[in-house]
């Protein structure tokens, strides 16, 4: 394995982007010219992951071991979808036996009838590949349910 020399003011931000979890330029000391170098080096070298949000870095496994700490055997799981987001009370409402009516679901989400009617159709079947199936009890509004696709979404998850 090549080992990489790392400068001080490197390891300094590679130990504070551990110690942090999520490392933003402005809790640098490092100010200009010598910040800019230090991020660009330690990114070009995979230490680093710039994220979405301006000026936020995340540490990578490398990273973690070029400092000496442990890395992690198994990659944190990363589900299909957020648990505690209005898409996973959706999914919660849809895969009871008694399914949901979209007023329910538009009352525990927030939402407008539109939205739960395209959430159902894109990101719930389209996106996640769920299979929703709907039925109309005689004067009642229309019920929704998940049928099939929750084992896969939740794959590996613990009850």
């Amino acid at each position: 394995m090549k080992t990489t020399k790392l400068t001080a003011s490197q390891k300094a931000v590679l130990k504070q982007a551990a110690k942090t979890g999520t490392l933003h330029t402005s809790e640098l000391t490092l100010k200009g010219g010598a910040r800019k170098k230090v991020l660009d080096s330690l990114t070009s070298k995979g230490f680093l992951i710039r994220m979405k949000k301006a000026d936020t870095y995340d540490i990578s496994p490398q990273g973690k071991a070029a400092i000496g700490l442990p890395i992690d055997d198994q990659p944190a799981r990363k589900g299909k979808i957020r648990t505690g987001t209005k898409l996973h009370k959706v999914i919660e409402l849809l895969s009871r036996p008694e399914g949901a009516e979209i007023h329910e679901i538009m009352r525990e989400t927030g939402w407008q009838q539109h939205t739960v009617r395209g959430t159902l159709a894109g990101a719930l079947k389209k996106r996640l590949g769920l299979t929703i199936e709907s039925e109309k009890p005689e004067g009642k509004d229309r019920i929704y349910r998940i049928t099939a696709g929750l084992e896969a979404l939740f794959e590996g998850e613990t009850a």
